[in-house]
């Protein structure tokens, strides 16, 4: 006869567990957030993690000690799960390829002038698309997130930046990467760190910009879904389509908060170089030598050399912005937060 004292709490306790484990459905796309909040602690258990006591800090560590153990675990979960960052490497590396053999060396021609345009408008829509990748990071970490603030382990600003600055390096190796392959092999004009710039910015807004629309969907399919909607709709009214001028007055604003049209027309700034002469026109039977300030000014695009550094500005603004949005976001709109 085996003696019931022989058995160790940990059976009981197991026991309890596995009996009151749910099994898990279909219905799980979409995370219940009530399986997460935090438990239910006494009046004064809250206010001390609120509030902190008298003569305590509100935060057990300080600013900079937070933003570094959170980059120190966005590392260790990136080598964890390196697809998070070879996915979109693998990517742009293929298609560097795929784009530096079918637009190789375009000639000096209105066919070349029009290649050239081409290459320009698919990388643009290559970097943002490929940043859909980025929807599903928060939203798998969004109830870690809000447990871990509910006790004051760490502020919401501390978790925006750390965020931030754990993919500055990978952005910026993926925009070189893509950069190296196609800008030697289509000999494109104008400077290399400007393209290699602005590309790099246009990783970093794209990347915000998902992140923020992550921040305020409830699961990762409505969060695709939105992305690639607005995408959409920056690509239609980037400039590409129709020339900014040419666009109805009641549409101007969507052109004004396309992300795409600011690494569009400045990749372009920097191709055509205004004393260059691309291809020699025949127009009544005179010739007349294009140069690349005529196609800038047949596009409506500012021919001011000062033009293109400006709309590297605008889309780090854009970027700073979507990253305000998503500290906003986290601070005032995440559930059971009381920091």
């Amino acid at each position: 006869m085996r003696c019931c004292c022989s058995l160790s709490p940990a059976y009981y306790f197991s026991k309890e567990i596995l009996s009151s484990t749910p099994t898990p459905h279909s219905s799980d796309y979409t995370v219940n957030e009530e399986d997460y909040l935090t438990p239910n602690v006494s009046h004064d258990v809250r206010q001390r993690g609120a509030y902190g006591l008298r003569g305590y800090p509100k935060f057990a560590n300080s600013y900079l000690a937070e933003v570094l153990v959170l980059i120190r675990r966005n590392f260790t979960n990136i080598r964890r799960t390196p697809e998070l960052f070879l996915s979109r490497q693998m990517v742009l590396t293929v298609m560097g390829f795929m784009m530096a053999t079918m637009f190789l060396k375009p000639k000096d021609t209105p066919q070349g002038v029009a290649n050239r345009l081409s290459f320009f408008i698919f990388t643009v829509c290559l970097f943002f698309f490929s940043s859909n990748d980025a929807v599903p990071a928060f939203i798998q970490e969004r109830f870690i997130f809000v447990r871990e603030t509910s006790y004051n382990a760490y502020r919401a600003s501390s978790y925006t930046i750390a965020g931030l600055v754990t993919y500055l390096p990978f952005l910026l190796l993926q925009a070189a990467t893509y950069a190296g392959i196609v800008w030697y092999a289509l000999r494109l004009h104008g400077e290399f760190s400007y393209f290699l710039i602005m590309l790099y910015t246009s990783l970093l807004a794209t990347n915000s910009f998902v992140v923020f629309i992550s921040s305020v969907v409830p699961n990762f399919i409505l969060g695709y879904a939105a992305v690639i909607a607005f995408t959409a709709l920056f690509f239609l009214f980037c400039g590409y389509f129709l020339s900014s001028s040419s666009i109805p007055e009641g549409w101007k604003w969507m052109n004004i908060i396309s992300t795409m049209k600011y690494p569009y027309e400045g990749l372009l700034m920097n191709e055509f170089v205004r004393d260059r002469i691309y291809y020699v026109s025949t127009i009544n039977n005179q010739n007349v030598s294009v140069t690349g300030a005529d196609i800038l000014q047949q596009m409506s695009i500012n021919r001011e050399e000062s033009a293109k550094w400006r709309m590297v500005v605008y889309l780090l603004g854009w970027a700073v912005l979507y990253r305000i949005l998503f500290y906003l976001v986290l601070r005032f709109a995440s559930k059971n937060q009381r920091s």
